[in-house]
């Protein structure tokens, strides 16, 4: 069952976690990175699409790969369960 609560747990939406959540994800979100996913969405409103987190200053494409964001249930969050989307083939 994909909505256990052990799943429920490592789900982290990007549109509502805090600084703190951020940065306690596995993919070492640095603080500066954090602060500054919360800044754009209080700014510009919540994330629609994975792409929107490009636009976040200081958003790499290496920390985007490793952050890999998923829609769900019309929201963007972390699954660290989730195939990666958005890397590149690394054959």
């Amino acid at each position: 069952n994909p909505y256990s609560a052990e799943a429920q747990k490592k789900i982290v939406s990007l549109n509502k976690a805090s600084v703190q959540e951020l940065m306690a994800l596995p993919c070492k979100i640095p603080e500066t990175l954090a602060k500054a996913i919360v800044e754009f969405r209080t700014a510009k409103g919540p994330f629609k699409k994975p792409e929107d987190l490009r636009q976040v200053p200081g958003m790499t494409d290496a920390f985007l790969e490793d952050i890999n964001p998923q829609l769900k249930d019309g929201d963007v969050v972390f699954d660290p369960d989730a195939e990666p989307a958005m890397a590149p083939s690394k054959c």
